[in-house]
């Protein structure tokens, strides 16, 4: 409590967003006396980083230091700006990456995007904190990815399965073999949906398999220890099931996943992550079970948000005001389809377009006029999210 404690008073001296959203809710940190009390804090939702940030660069007030002390600022889909501090494995992603059996000795394939989005600075300075070797893959050309696994005898993957998967592919179609030409014993998966056929493919090819949960803008969250169902939450932070309309906590039911976190450059506190979960029973507070959908309209595709807002604006301004986005996941693969109606069909580029702003690649069809009505979702979720081992 005394460090939670220190970091509410903190981002109240330091970081005026956080002090305008104490002070409108008429309440100051001595009334945060107990984690119960966090509850008279507000949920921040992410939904509104956008919204806040654009009316204060970069951070919307709630960074308690300059942009120029910060060690990297990135921009995740949204847009929303993450900064980096200068304290090793800012995201504390070391804590599940321990639990995967990564360390000294290993040699990882980060196969999570370098470039404007944190997911691979987040898994490279936890693998460098265990002293683990790693290989700055990124994203793409899996011909390119698996030499480099096959060459240099690469030993641990972290990325998306879906990824993993298309490796695996790659892998059999050259006729390679675990344990002769490729040396992976390990897998960290995260930022899209695990499933069971994925999870016994690693296991038939002698791989261990570990996922973890966290955001851009919290690090880690939760992760699997093998050492009980569901996942465990990190010890870095405090984590709440919240009901996502009143921000009180729930014990027995879904409700959003809301963070506070202990960092005193950019102190979230009570943050609203917009992910549904609940706790495992008989696990209360201490497992979740796992990712079970949005209470937002920002829908997580290949790793990446994509939000309704950002569909229509795009579309919007290159002349198509009316049509529907889908995700499916076929065959491991996430898919973001996207019906469009239009008397003079599809210009070219468009696909690469939205993509630009959304960071993932659609699939663009057109349809019948009329065939999507007014008060349609312009965005859905297809997907199952139920996790069957929890």
């Amino acid at each position: 409590m005394a460090k939670l404690q220190e970091v509410i008073q903190h981002a109240y001296d330091n970081a005026l967003g956080f002090k305008r959203q104490l002070d409108k809710a008429c309440i100051s940190p001595s009334d945060i006396l107990t984690v119960k009390d966090l509850e008279k804090i507000p949920v921040l939702n992410k939904d509104r980083l956008p919204e806040l940030q654009s009316a204060d660069q970069p951070f919307g007030s709630l960074s308690a230091v300059k942009p120029s002390e910060m060690a990297r600022i990135f921009m995740s889909p949204g847009p929303i700006y993450d900064p980096q501090s200068t304290e090793k494995d800012y995201w504390r992603f070391s804590e599940a990456l321990r639990a995967a059996g990564f360390g000294e000795g290993d040699i990882v394939q980060n196969t999570f995007s370098y470039h404007l989005s944190p997911a691979g600075f987040m898994f490279d300075s936890a693998l460098r904190e265990l002293g683990a070797t790693v290989i700055p893959a990124g994203t793409g050309n899996r011909e390119l990815q698996i030499k480099v696994m096959k060459d240099v005898r690469v030993t641990g993957y972290v990325g998306t399965p879906s990824f993993f998967n298309l490796l695996l592919d790659a892998i059999e179609e050259k006729g390679w073999k675990a344990g002769k030409e490729i040396f992976v014993n390990k897998v960290f998966f995260t930022a899209e949906m695990l499933t069971e056929q994925m999870r016994k493919r690693c296991k038939d090819n002698g791989i261990s398999v570990y996922e973890g949960y966290g955001t851009a803008d919290c690090g880690c969250i939760a992760y699997e220890d093998k050492e009980g169902p569901g996942l465990k939450i990190t010890d870095s932070a405090i984590v709440q099931i919240c009901d996502p309309q009143t921000g009180s906590e729930v014990s027995d039911e879904e409700g959003e996943v809301v963070v506070t976190l202990f960092d005193k450059s950019y102190p979230l506190i009570r943050f609203g992550t917009g992910d549904l979960s609940r706790w495992v029973k008989g696990y209360e507070g201490k497992r979740i079970a796992g990712v079970l959908g949005r209470i937002s309209d920002g829908v997580k595709v290949k790793g990446m948000f994509v939000r309704e807002k950002q569909l229509a604006q795009v579309l919007n301004e290159e002349g198509y005001s009316v049509f529907q986005a889908a995700v499916t996941n076929e065959n491991g693969q996430d898919q973001l389809k996207i019906l469009i109606e239009s008397e003079e069909g599809l210009e070219p580029g468009l696909a690469s377009k939205i993509q630009d702003v959304v960071r993932v690649k659609p699939i663009l069809e057109l349809t019948a006029a009329g065939s999507i009505k007014k008060n349609d979702k312009k965005l859905v979720d297809n997907r199952n999210y139920e996790l069957k081992r929890v």
